[in-house]
């Protein structure tokens, strides 16, 4: 029996999942994204990667909830507990709803209780590396009701599905855990390479970084300074949700906690709108819109 996939919401995750799903002989996808229905900021380039990879834009919740057998949530976390309340509220033909999102462990359990009183299974997924790089292929681990259903379901297409130990939200401790390095590095990125380009150092800098780490450091370092223009507000709201979690343990999230100002900082800059939520392509382009933004 085809299985028709539906996405709630369709950023990044939806795009670069897609694409390689179709590749990978993947049949049906739908998604419903509110940013494309609305006709907002993001609107041209939600229309355009949905035609490039062969995705149905619907246009309401409810029609994608009635067409599709497996729905992924992808919207940021700070929306992600009050989309799935809309979508257990619906009719729906879905039988599996997983969210990918960053939402706090707390939350993916709630959203699990939320679906199980409809009959639904519900699998908590998280990412364990950058999309562009790795496509539908990036390292998941899923806990859940719904987790080894869906990996069972997408593994025979190239996902990379591993189960974690444990209900809901137990995915997303360990992503949250991990995000404290991941999303810090980034912080850590900007803001070296806004001193290194004033100093007129920052060719050496990256050379004497790629050297010091003993890897090919270059491509990392190119996209996560330029994703930062368009990914801050989002990154800093989930290095927040590992705060709540380092305090529930007791551990004092100094680090952490300068990440959020850094990312914070970077996301006042309003560059996500201006770049329709695509970053730039190189890091010329990035020193452009620091310097005309008075970056600092």
């Amino acid at each position: 029996m085809a299985v028709t996939l539906g996405f709630l919401g369709f950023g990044e995750v939806g795009y670069y999942m897609s694409k390689g799903l179709k590749t990978a002989g993947f049949g049906r996808i739908v998604a419903f994204d509110r940013a494309f229905a609305d006709g907002g900021p993001f609107a041209r380039t939600i229309g355009s990667r949905a035609e490039e990879a062969g995705v149905e834009l619907v246009p309401s919740l409810q029609d994608m909830l009635g067409q599709a057998d497996v729905v992924v949530s992808a919207l940021p976390a700070k929306y992600s507990l009050a989309a799935a309340g809309e979508a257990a509220e619906c009719t729906t033909a879905a039988r599996l709803f997983v969210d990918v999102s960053t939402a706090k462990p707390s939350e993916k359990g709630e959203m699990e209780r939320l679906f199980a009183g409809k009959g639904i299974l519900f699998a908590d997924g998280a990412m364990l590396g950058p999309l562009p790089t790795y496509g539908h292929t990036v390292p998941i681990l899923a806990s859940g009701s719904g987790a080894a259903q869906w990996a069972a379901m997408m593994t025979p297409f190239g996902m990379k599905i591993d189960l974690a130990e444990g209900p809901a939200g137990a995915a997303s401790s360990i992503k949250l855990v991990r995000s404290v390095f991941m999303k810090g590095l980034e912080a850590l990125l900007v803001e070296t390479f806004l001193f290194a380009r004033k100093s007129g150092a920052e060719e050496i800098v990256l050379e004497s970084l790629a050297e010091t780490l003993n890897v090919p450091f270059q491509n990392t370092v190119r996209r996560m300074i330029a994703a930062d223009l368009v990914h801050a507000e989002r990154r800093a709201f989930e290095v927040g949700e590992s705060v709540e979690l380092m305090k529930d343990l007791g551990i004092e999230p100094i680090m952490a906690e300068a990440v959020i100002r850094r990312l914070k900082k970077s996301a006042a800059l309003g560059t996500r709108e201006e770049l329709g939520g695509v970053p730039p392509k190189n890091l010329p382009e990035v020193y452009e819109i620091w310097r005309t933004k008075g970056h600092s």
